[in-house]
């Protein structure tokens, strides 16, 4: 009923170079809102209709997240394939809660590995984790991504459209090598499915197992709590942010800034003013100082 209107939507996405998992997912919203109306004719859409339809997701208990993400594709599909002018006072973003990301120890992070019973989810946890990269980055890495020679892993054409280069540690590459041994067919893709050696794992299937771990190891985990992890554990190491930035992929320095917040304080060597070192000083003076009064009396 409404293809010629999702093929424009695709049409759209790649005249702007966003990715076809984006126009995928803009038109899965636009599935859910014309449902909603009652497959209403688009020409005869008003912005009423898209502030309603938000609001009842907001009344449902929809988080303030997803409903900007229905904002999003509505607001392309009206402005770029409707041509019908949009208007934030009528439509406006939800303000979000900040919430700080959730990060493991170093000791939970050896124990999802020693519980994972696969050695290709081994090596899948001590990547992610090692290297901070999100779960679709890994899911598309080929072999050749990861650099040996100078121990690092390369991410093409990561979410931000932007290449750029992490970290390899000897442990992963470890994992790594004893997993490709273990299982060796040709294949295209870094990780496959143990079944099916020339399909590449899915990001909701690799999610999946990363929890699935997790629930048997005690831990509660996704993916991208070893990415946090890993951002956390370098500012905790005394890495300059920047060069966590670069690493993780961020656009902006306040998406990396975020886990100063969440690092231990007391790694970093970051002390309370009540506990300031003069503070401590004035205090050893004023015992000093009555101590000796009290043998002048005596």
């Amino acid at each position: 009923m409404y293809e010629e209107y999702y093929e424009k939507v695709r049409e759209e996405c790649l005249i702007r170079n966003r990715s076809a998992h984006t126009a995928e997912t803009y038109i899965k919203n636009i599935e859910r809102f014309m449902k909603w109306t009652g497959n209403k004719p688009m020409e005869e859409l008003t912005l009423q209709d898209a502030r309603n339809f938000i609001l009842e997701k907001r009344r449902s208990g929809i988080k303030p997240s997803t409903c900007n993400f229905y904002n999003a594709s509505l607001r392309f599909l009206y402005v770029h394939v409707l041509h019908i002018p949009w208007d934030q006072e009528t439509v406006p973003r939800m303000k979000l809660d900040v919430k700080l990301p959730e990060v493991l120890s170093l000791r939970d992070i050896e124990k999802l590995i020693d519980t994972a019973a696969e050695v290709r989810n081994k090596a899948i946890i001590a990547l992610l984790y090692s290297s901070g990269i999100r779960v679709g980055e890994l899911v598309r890495l080929r072999p050749e991504d990861i650099y040996m020679s100078t121990m690092q892993v390369y991410i093409p054409k990561s979410k931000n459209h932007s290449d750029r280069w992490t970290l390899l540690s000897q442990r992963a590459l470890d994992l790594l090598v004893e997993y490709w041994r273990s299982y060796p067919v040709k294949r295209d893709y870094l990780f496959v499915s143990l079944d099916e050696p020339h399909r590449p794992l899915n990001v909701n299937g690799t999610e999946i197992v990363i929890r699935t771990i997790g629930k048997e190891a005690g831990i509660p985990c996704h993916p991208h709590m070893l990415r946090h992890s890993f951002a956390s554990h370098l500012v905790e190491q005394g890495v300059p942010l920047p060069y966590i930035q670069s690493m993780l992929g961020h656009k902006s320095a306040a998406s990396t800034d975020v886990y100063i917040h969440v690092s231990n304080k007391t790694v970093l060597g970051i002390k309370s003013p009540l506990d300031h070192p003069e503070k401590q000083k004035k205090k050893r003076g004023r015992k000093s100082r009555k101590k000796d009064g009290g043998s002048n009396e005596q």
